[in-house]
């Protein structure tokens, strides 16, 4: 037994890379601007820039204090975090990686799309938020610029745990329905779901009025695999009736779904 939890904690155990650089590389290239959806974004050279409202079955127990139940990983990998060549808008953008900006989290997260959506963790709830290890990154210009947002919690390994697994499933529930719930906790909000049910990712674009009459525009994608839940977060907010400063550039749905599940899968364990 003490075997497994060595060769578990090994797999998992990583430093938290904190970062300290400027939000972006270099300015925003406004021409050829054409909207929409692009093609697969090409691989980078680059360095990597990287619910259900039911209670948890028996067998989804909670973790204790911020460990989980299978390992005590001290933090997510460098490698864990997308390439920002498969987030929207780097083609005009340019992002600088997320790894490098990569900030720790303690306590429960707060996704953002819960946080403009007004729909908080519950207390009850804290305890699936928290999870083993997670972390924030964000990177652009804010006001009414594109930013993007990665969170990434590490609940725990589910190859030694079916709750691990469960208790991820939920995670991930609880944050989808707050985002398909929105217009019922912010008034006048709009939600559109744009991946099928059967997806293995989430995609949506919301616009979410806020307190001071400006509007969050809110690009929303979400991912499970193995023990971990990724969101990813591009937003920019204006007038209300206005547009962003930059018109919306994106590689299709699947392709930013794929880069945010590929290098988690491959720095964090649990996926299959």
């Amino acid at each position: 037994m003490r075997s497994t939890r060595l060769i578990a904690n090994t797999a998992v155990t990583a430093a938290a890379l904190v970062c300290l650089g400027a939000l972006s590389a270099c300015g925003p290239d406004n021409s050829g601007q054409d909207g929409g959806k692009t093609a697969a974004p090409a691989p980078s050279t680059a360095a990597p820039a990287g619910g259900g409202t039911g209670a948890p079955s028996a067998g989804a127990t909670k973790p204790a204090g911020n460990g989980g139940t299978d390992g005590a990983a001290k933090g997510i990998p460098a490698k864990a975090w997308m390439d920002t060549k498969s987030i929207p808008m780097d083609e005009t953008y340019h992002y600088a990686p997320l790894a490098a900006n990569a900030k720790p989290q303690t306590g429960p997260v707060q996704f953002k799309g819960m946080e403009l959506c007004h729909a908080p963790v519950a207390k009850d709830d804290e305890w699936m938020f928290t999870g083993t290890a997670s972390a924030k990154a964000s990177v652009g210009f804010g006001g009414d610029r594109w930013t993007a947002q990665q969170t990434l919690l590490f609940v725990g390994d589910p190859t030694h745990s079916s709750g691990t697994k469960q208790t991820t499933n939920l995670t991930y529930e609880r944050l989808t329905d707050a985002l398909n719930g929105c217009a019922k906790t912010v008034p006048g909000a709009t939600v559109k779901v744009d991946s099928a049910a059967d997806a293995p990712y989430f995609a949506a674009v919301l616009t979410v009025p806020q307190a001071d009459g400006t509007a969050a525009t809110l690009h929303e994608y979400a991912v499970t695999d193995g023990g971990t839940v990724s969101e990813l977060s591009v937003w920019a907010v204006t007038k209300a009736g206005a547009q962003p400063k930059d018109a919306w550039k994106a590689p299709e749905d699947k392709y930013v779904g794929t880069g945010m599940t590929a290098p988690m899968c491959e720095a964090l364990p649990g996926c299959g």
